[in-house]
C-alpha cells in the first residue's frame, strides 16, 4: 500500500479486493445507482415525462407524446444523461448544482421506485452484488416499511407527550398489527433478494455471499405524533424480525422541523428505549455546519443522541469541534465504545467538508472507534473502496489502520452474538478461539461452538481468513518476477 499510495489507480484497484468487513451506514433506497433504477422501471413498464423528467406508473403510460417508456431512455441521449444528473449528483462532481440540494432532491425523483415493496428485493440484490465486488461482507441497509400507514395511525391520535400512554394507544390502536404486517413484508423483501441473486443454486450471483440485514428508518421531518408512532414501529418490528437488526433517525438533520423537534425526538427515543433494551441504535447526528445552521444550534446534537436517545452509533459527526465542551465529548464517545460512521464523499458533496476540514484526525486521535460508510453510493456515485482510497491519500492511513476500521465495521454492527474480540481495539481474542492463529482452517470445538452460535463471531472469522488470504496474493503480486 506504501507503494501505491501517491498511485490513485494502482492503490483503488489494491483496496477494491482488500476484504472490508461491513458498509454499516447504507440507505437501500440511495444506494441503488440511477442505471439500476432505470433497468427496473423498464421491466416494469414504467415511463418518463419528457418535458418534467417525472416517472409515471405503468398504467398512466397509455399513448401520450409527452410520455417516454423508460425502455426507450437509451435511444435518447440527452433525456437519457439529464436524468442521470437529477437522480444523482454527478453534476456536482464536474462542479455544477448544490450537493445539499441536488442529493435530497435526487430521491424524489426515483420515489416511485424505490418505496415499491415488490422492488425493494430487486434493489437489495444489486447492492449485495456491488458489496460483493469489493470484498464486502456484511450490509446493514436503511429502509421505511408501512411509512404512510404508521406516519396515519400516529396522526389520528395526536401527541400529548405522554409517551408511555401514547406507546400503549397505538399498540392497541392498529400499530401491532402493522408491525406484524411489516415482519412478513421484510421477509418478503428478503426472499426476493436471494431469489433474485438465485441464492443456494448452481448459478448463484456473488452478492449471495453478502449477509443483509436491514435497519428500520423514522424520518424526523414530520409532526410530533407522526415521528413518536415511526420511532415505536421501528423498535417494535427490530424485536420481531430477525431482518430488521436496528432502528435510526433520517432526513436532513438541517430541516427546520428536525431542528426544532431534535431535543423531543431523543427524549421519545429515551422513553421508548427501556422497553427494547436489544434493539441497536444508530443516529444520524452532526451532518451539520455553520452554512446550514446557526451557531448556537450547532453545539448539542451528537451529545443529546447519545446520552439521551442512547445511539451506539453516530452517522456523520462533522460538527464534533463546534460541539459544547467537544474534547469532552470525544472522551465520553472512546469511553462508552460509540462508533462514529465516516462518510467522507457524502460529506464532501453535501457539506463540502472534506480534506482537514473533516474530523476525522480528531477521532481518530482521540480514540473514538470508526468504520468507513458509503451512505448513498448510488446517488452519491461513488463505493466503499473509495472511502478506503480517500482515507489513505486524504489522511495518511497505513494499511494496519485500514485493518482496523474493517474489524471495527463488525464488531460494531448489530448482528447477534458474541464478538471474536474481547477488547475494543481488538488485540486480544475472545477466550474460546483464543488459542489460534487468526483465519486458521481448522479449529477446536470451543471456537467452532462460538462461530456456530454467534453470526457476528462468524463473519469476523471470515473476514481475517480474506484478509489473510489478500495479505498472502497482495505480497505474491509485488514479488520481483
Amino acid at each position: 500500500m506504501e507503494q501505491y499510495r501517491e498511485q490513485p489507480n494502482a492503490l483503488r484497484a489494491l483496496l477494491r479486493s482488500m476484504p472490508k468487513g461491513a458498509d454499516l451506514h447504507s440507505h437501500l433506497s440511495g444506494a441503488v445507482y440511477a442505471e439500476d433504477y432505470l433497468k427496473l422501471s423498464a421491466q416494469q413498464g414504467y415511463c418518463l415525462h419528457r418535458s418534467t423528467l417525472e416517472l409515471q406508473e405503468p398504467s398512466r403510460c397509455k399513448a401520450d407524446p409527452a410520455l417516454l417508456p423508460t425502455s426507450e431512455l437509451p435511444n435518447h441521449v440527452q433525456l437519457y444523461s439529464a436524468l442521470l444528473d437529477r437522480w444523482s449528483t454527478r453534476d456536482v462532481a464536474a462542479g455544477g448544482g448544490s450537493g445539499h440540494a441536488d442529493f435530497f432532491g435526487a430521491f424524489q425523483g426515483f420515489s416511485l421506485l424505490s418505496s415499491n415493496p415488490r422492488l425493494q428485493g430487486l434493489m437489495a440484490a444489486s447492492v449485495a452484488n456491488r458489496a460483493a465486488a469489493q470484498s464486502i461482507h456484511y450490509l446493514e441497509l436503511m429502509l421505511t416499511l408501512n411509512g404512510d400507514s404508521v406516519v396515519q395511525l400516529g396522526r389520528q391520535l395526536g401527541w400529548n407527550g405522554d409517551a408511555k400512554k401514547l406507546r400503549q394507544q397505538l399498540l392497541t390502536g392498529g400499530l401491532d398489527a402493522l408491525v406484524k404486517q411489516g415482519r412478513e413484508q421484510i421477509a418478503r423483501i428478503d426472499a426476493d433478494r436471494a431469489a433474485a441473486l438465485n441464492c443456494g443454486s448452481s448459478s448463484a450471483q456473488p452478492g449471495c455471499r453478502v449477509t443483509v440485514r436491514f435497519l428500520q428508518q423514522t424520518k424526523r421531518t414530520l409532526a410530533p405524533a407522526e415521528v413518536f408512532a415511526q420511532l415505536l414501529y421501528a423498535f417494535e418490528l427490530a424485536q420481531r424480525s430477525e431482518h430488521v437488526v436496528g432502528i435510526n433517525l433520517v432526513g436532513p438533520e438541517d430541516h427546520p422541523i428536525a431542528r426544532r423537534d431534535y431535543s423531543l425526538h431523543m427524549s421519545m427515543l429515551a422513553a421508548l428505549r427501556s422497553h427494547y433494551p436489544e434493539v441497536g441504535i444508530a443516529l444520524h447526528a452532526g451532518e451539520l455546519t455553520l452554512n446550514l445552521v446557526p451557531p448556537e444550534e450547532i453545539t448539542f446534537h451528537i451529545r443529546e443522541a447519545i446520552t439521551i436517545g442512547g445511539a451506539r452509533r453516530i452517522g456523520h459527526g462533522v460538527s464534533i469541534s463546534y460541539e459544547t465542551n467537544a474534547r469532552e465529548l470525544l472522551a465520553l464517545m472512546a469511553n462508552l465504545k460509540v462508533l462514529v460512521e465516516l462518510c467522507l464523499t457524502s460529506n464532501a458533496v453535501i457539506l463540502g467538508i472534506q480534506n482537514n476540514d473533516h474530523p476525522f484526525l480528531e477521532y481518530q486521535q482521540a480514540g473514538v472507534p470508526a468504520a468507513l460508510a458509503s451512505d448513498d453510493e448510488g446517488v452519491l456515485r461513488t463505493d466503499l473502496t473509495e472511502q478506503f482510497v480517500q482515507a489513505v491519500r486524504r489522511y495518511g492511513l497505513n494499511y494496519s489502520q485500514l485493518k482496523q476500521l474493517a474489524r471495527n465495521s463488525l464488531a460494531y454492527s448489530f448482528l447477534p452474538g458474541q464478538s471474536l474480540w474481547t477488547t475494543v481495539n481488538n488485540a486480544k481474542l475472545n477466550p474460546s478461539c483464543a488459542q489460534h492463529e487468526l483465519g486458521a482452517s481448522s479449529i477446536g470445538p470451543s471456537c467452532s461452538a462460538l462461530l456456530a452460535n454467534s453470526a457476528k463471531a462468524r463473519l469476523q472469522w471470515l473476514l481475517e481468513t480474506d484478509l489473510q488470504r489478500f495479505e498472502r496474493q497482495a505480497v505474491r503480486e509485488l514479488q520481483p518476477k
